[in-house]
């Protein structure tokens, strides 16, 4: 499929780290005349169509293994949301996959500051919801509700 830009079809959003823009068809008093309307957000990290879930994780969720084993009981959580289809099941499954990987080197981790957590000190309890039209299902109980 040609690129958007050759079709001359724009995204409504447009992500510039780290501001959103969300871009608007109006029509002027008249009711005839079109025009954009921009809005802008600003968060802590906005990404892209490009970005790798990789980085996602580098700047969402990578700072909370170090706070959940920091030795003071941190919980943390990991929300993803958006429109059916934009890929949070994709990448909420690599998110997954790198926080267990990292929690447990960590944990695991022989040098590490003595008041931090560590395998003989720690329980590791997670849990992934879907929150879809007013149910929520537990994604690691076949979906239960």
């Amino acid at each position: 499929r040609p690129p958007e830009r050759e079709q001359n079809d724009h995204d409504s959003v447009t992500c510039l780290h780290p501001t959103a823009w969300v871009h608007s068809a109006k029509f002027r008093v008249d009711g005839i005349t079109k025009y954009l309307d921009h809005n802008s957000f600003a968060f802590d990290h906005a990404f892209d169509e490009n970005i790798s879930t990789t980085d996602v994780y580098r700047y969402s969720t990578m700072p909370l293994i170090d706070f959940v084993c920091s030795g003071t009981g941190g919980r943390a959580t990991v929300f993803a949301y958006g429109q059916t289809g934009s890929g949070k099941t994709h990448t909420m499954e690599g998110i997954q996959e790198l926080v267990a990987e990292d929690l447990f080197l960590l944990l695991s981790d022989e040098d590490a500051d003595p008041k931090s957590c560590s395998m003989e000190n720690t329980s590791v309890t997670v849990a992934f919801f879907e929150i879809y039209g007013g149910y929520i299902q537990d994604l690691l109980n076949e979906r239960n509700r």
